[in-house]
């Protein structure tokens, strides 16, 4: 049955406290995501009973309200039906224009892990549609050239290669735009300052061991292509800059000195001191981490994909982004994630299992639209939010088969050197990339929730929390 996409749109605009409580409202792939004035104004729970709403969260300072698959749709019909005005992003994220905010009107005060998630999902989640693209093209190329089907030599690899590679290559460039945004920088100069990080000349510097210095201070170059930690630091500092100048410098000469001081001072101050700091931050990390997996792989492997789904519930997930591609960028390669392979295809035999087993139209329906979504394309807020929450056997069944697939990959060390999606239809890559245990972990997510959740996981009777 079609879905009345402006009817949604009216009661949660009704409900949310008015169009006039809203700060600004952006979404991602599931996920309405708010920031309200007054969260005191919204009432949650009419939201959370309206049909075509999965969920309402309140993290990262944000009020989300999950809406599944039809997030695009019931996001336009929010902006056609108010007086938000919303921009098109290319990864077909759109952001809506931020309402003027009035000075302590931002709600209540966020704590450190939500703020931290917050600046993470904000940096990240413009480009995610051409970062798993990329990802999942660089995939597949692997997979061509490992069985013999396209040859490195060839200028059709080049090419290819070069549209898998390219957003990658030019991540800093991608983050300053998103984080100069974030930390209400200047996004432009943002991405000039990243530009220069990742300039040819610069990186021949570094490529070829020789020594650099700016005005006779020494510079420890890094390799800034691909690196995440220098240049979000350095848009953080922008901002600070930036705001200094626009109270200091006259309104006639600041678009002149604003954008020199930036380019002129910024960057030696990242090459100097911030490129290296968090170059060697980043490699404190990662080692911390690879010495707790390495102490005792297969608990570590089990807790991190047994909590994963739960992660996504409160969007925590998300900071584990920057260290993977610090882990990337770094290291070559990364062990966090591929700990989690298993877990879109866990979510999704839980779904399909309830799907095969209930006698409920509605929730047939709901639980196989799960299923397809977790498969095909990755995405697993509409089966958790819409069935195995409300299913806790279910939910704790496929939490534990997931631990076990993370704890074979811990075991047999599955890594990955390429970022890409994890779905159905990349299973063929994730072979080529992860290797045939994370195949392995795959099938023992599969079959073990799908069994578990159909012989016992689930009744149709919906147990009380």
């Amino acid at each position: 049955m079609a879905k009345n996409y402006n009817q949604l749109a009216k009661t949660i605009l009704e409900n949310i406290g008015s169009e006039e409580n809203v700060i600004s409202l952006t979404h991602c792939v599931t996920r309405l995501r708010f920031k309200l004035k007054d969260e005191g104004k919204a009432n949650t729970e009419a939201i959370q009973n309206t049909p075509g709403v999965l969920k309402v969260l309140l993290s990262g300072g944000q009020y989300q309200i999950v809406i599944g698959n039809d997030v695009t749709e019931a996001y336009e019909a929010v902006l056609a039906n108010s007086s938000i005005q919303g921009a098109a992003a290319s990864s077909g994220t759109a952001q809506a224009t931020v309402l003027e905010e009035a000075p302590g009107e931002s709600g209540k005060k966020q704590g450190l892990g939500a703020r931290l998630v917050d600046t993470i999902s904000g940096i990240f989640l413009p480009f995610l549609g051409a970062f798993t693209g990329a990802g999942l093209l660089k995939g597949f190329i692997v997979l061509f050239t490992t069985l013999g089907w396209l040859s490195k030599d060839t200028t059709t690899y080049t090419i290819l290669y070069a549209a898998a590679d390219g957003v990658f290559y030019f991540m800093p460039i991608f983050l300053a735009y998103c984080a100069g945004k974030k930390f209400e920088a200047n996004p432009f100069l943002s991405m000039a300052i990243a530009s220069a990080m990742v300039y040819p000349q610069l990186t021949a510097l570094y490529s070829a061991g020789t020594a650099a210095t700016f005005l006779g201070i020494p510079v420890k170059l890094i390799n800034y292509p691909s690196s995440v930690l220098p240049i979000i630091v350095t848009c953080f500092m922008q901002a600070k800059v930036e705001r200094q100048l626009n109270r200091l410098v006259p309104k006639t000469i600041r678009g002149l000195v604003v954008p020199m001081v930036d380019l002129a001072i910024l960057l030696p101050v990242a090459l100097i001191v911030i490129g290296p700091v968090t170059d060697t931050a980043g490699n404190i990390i990662a080692g911390i981490i690879e010495a707790g997996l390495h102490l005792c792989p297969p608990i570590a492997g089990f807790i991190m994909a047994a909590l994963w789904p739960v992660m996504i519930i409160f969007g925590v997930h998300w900071g584990f982004v920057p260290v993977s591609l610090n882990n990337l960028a770094v290291l070559g390669y990364d062990y966090i994630m591929p700990l989690t392979v298993g877990c879109n295809f866990g979510i999704g035999a839980a779904c399909l299992a309830i799907f095969l087993k209930t006698k409920n139209k509605q929730l047939k329906e709901t639980a196989g639209s799960a299923c397809i979504s977790a498969f095909i394309g990755g995405v697993t807020e509409p089966g958790v939010y819409g069935v195995l929450l409300k299913y806790r056997r279910s939910m704790v069944i496929m939490c534990l088969v997931n631990g076990i697939s993370g704890a074979i990959c811990a075991i047999f060390n599955v890594t990955r050197d390429v970022q890409m999606s994890v779905n159905l239809l990349s299973t063929p890559a994730i072979y080529a990339v992860y290797g045939p245990w994370a195949i392995v972990a795959i099938l023992v997510a599969v079959i073990g929730t799908f069994i578990l959740t159909l012989t016992i996981g689930y009744a149709d009777e919906p147990r009380k929390r």
